[in-house]
């Protein structure tokens, strides 16, 4: 009896073992280069088993094949990725080329039935169905509404000035990331939904809770990722709810009471709501797709612009001539009882918009990205004496990170050096094809004019009332933490803030 049941016990290992190991192979058989890899953990171990960001394991991988290699064949945990290492390939993928690799792999990941609240974003959507909805929402973001938007921006940045000056009299360090989220939600609800967060009360809207559980305890979206390595092509109806039913209500009955509110007493406000009610209006929308349009402002704006801003912040604090460079260019751009320029110049001021593409390119919002083949394509690798021939269902991954920290492109990349991006740097990166802070090409970031003008303007109000020092209780260097899966700095920033002399006033939060 013991015999048999250690036979079936082999037999059951045995089985295991090839179906994780069966797709190994796949790309060699097609003349490619295979790096070694492992059963379960694929190529990128890391993501199985974190003891580093697995952003890390992708950009060995980059530094070791890219003098020798234009791609390299790769296994998320046993589906096949052809990591890309060339950047003109990864420009064709991204722009010229892009009616090829026009899916995202996120829309592998995710059955929107289960998950109404990203039923209508562009990026987990694939086929036809991305085109529709993007131009459905992309009118909603012109530069007039953000223009008036951005008068709402300057008075919440005025509220977080005078939240920053009363946690002083604690004594104790700012949290980076819990400021910048705090700022982004109080900004959002109020620019979009015209209600107020309470952000920077002592009773605010419980955004912080839901968006840990959405981003960093998530064992649903960690379950998605699995199940999309182990088997890549896994039916819609198969695939798990990725979005926690707690952040489903909250938002769900959130956004509910705002149309409802709006809708008994209309209000002309330079807020999104009117627009999205009208979209409604003009477009047949059901409340559950109205719904969805107003969450992918909350999906593209909450999370990574919050931790842009604390990265920048705590970049700008390591290297205070970069700081003071910065305070004075948004000096001269303000009067002396200005908090914020204009609309106009904010969006102009060029130190300013080095400084964050230098932060995107250190702590990028995504450190990767992962296109499907919908066309047929042919690669021509520079380091490769034949082409290669891609096919519909064809993954490609593209090394963000690995590119951002290459040194044959940005010298010392772990170094704050804003001026990179000075006189026509951040086009020319971009069209080398190793800058992607936004993405690129015609599925680039659909909010990226309201990120960055949010962006921008709480840091002008900080670093124009604030001198920004690192606390020690910041770990050193750029390590990331392995348990975020967007790129964080580990152990979390903190932040002394010290006022200026001479500094424009805040506001009163009460």
């Amino acid at each position: 009896m013991y015999l048999a049941l250690l036979l079936t016990l082999i037999a059951l290992l045995s089985l295991l073992y090839v179906f994780l190991v069966w797709n190994f192979g796949h790309w060699r058989r097609r003349g490619i280069r295979e790096p070694r890899a492992l059963p379960l953990l694929g190529s990128f171990p890391n993501m199985v088993w974190p003891r580093r960001h697995f952003l890390n394991d992708m950009r060995d991988l980059y530094m070791e094949y890219r003098l020798t290699e234009s791609y390299v064949g790769t296994y998320l945990v046993r589906a096949p990725k052809l990591l890309l290492l060339e950047p003109k390939l990864v420009n064709e993928v991204f722009v010229s080329a892009f009616r090829h690799f026009e899916n995202n792999d996120a829309s592998r990941m995710i059955d929107t039935d289960k998950d109404r609240l990203v039923s209508c974003n562009p990026f987990v959507l694939d086929g036809d169905e991305w085109r529709v909805q993007r131009g459905i929402f992309s009118p909603l973001l012109t530069s007039g509404r953000i223009r008036n938007a951005y008068s709402n921006m300057r008075r919440i940045c005025g509220k977080l000035c005078a939240y920053i000056d009363q946690l002083s009299e604690s004594g104790q360090p700012y949290n980076g990331m819990d400021l910048g989220l705090r700022f982004t939600s109080e900004n959002l609800f109020d620019c979009v939904l015209g209600i107020e967060a309470r952000s920077f009360t002592d009773a605010p809207l419980p955004v912080a809770e839901h968006n840990k559980a959405m981003s960093e305890d998530n064992y649903r979206l960690a379950l998605a990722g699995a199940l999309n390595g182990l088997f890549p092509r896994l039916p819609r109806c198969l695939r798990p709810k990725v979005i926690p039913p707690t952040y489903d209500r909250f938002f769900g009955d959130l956004l509910h009471e705002a149309f409802r509110l709006r809708r008994c007493k209309r209000q002309e406000r330079n807020d999104f709501i009117n627009h999205l009610l009208d979209m409604q209006r003009d477009y047949q929308l059901t409340e559950a797709q109205l719904t969805s349009h107003a969450m992918t402002f909350m999906f593209d704006g909450l999370d990574t612009t919050s931790s842009t801003i604390a990265h920048c912040l705590l970049l700008l604090g390591r290297y205070p001539e970069c700081q003071q460079r910065l305070w004075l260019e948004l000096d001269k751009a303000c009067a002396a009882d200005q908090l914020l320029p204009d609309f106009e110049l904010l969006s102009e001021l060029p130190y300013l918009s080095a400084c964050l593409n230098e932060s995107l390119r250190i702590y990028p919002a995504g450190g990767w990205a992962s296109k499907t083949c919908t066309e047929p394509y042919t690669f021509h690798g520079s380091h490769h004496s034949g082409p290669l021939q891609m096919y519909p269902g064809d993954n490609v991954m593209i090394p963000i990170y690995g590119l951002h920290h290459d040194p044959n492109y940005y010298p010392e990349p772990q170094e704050f050096r804003p001026e990179r991006f000075l006189n026509g740097g951040l086009k020319r990166f971009q069209q080398l094809g190793v800058f992607l802070g936004f993405g690129n090409g015609p599925r680039q970031c659909v909010g990226i004019r309201l990120g960055l003008t949010q962006t921008k303007a709480a840091l002008a109000a900080i670093v124009r009332r604030y001198e920004v020092l690192v606390n020690g209780r910041t770990l050193d260097g750029i390590e990331l933490d392995p348990f975020i899966f967007v790129g964080a700095h580990k152990g979390g920033i903190w932040l002394d803030l010290k006022a200026r002399p001479n500094r424009p006033k805040a506001v009163s939060v009460l």
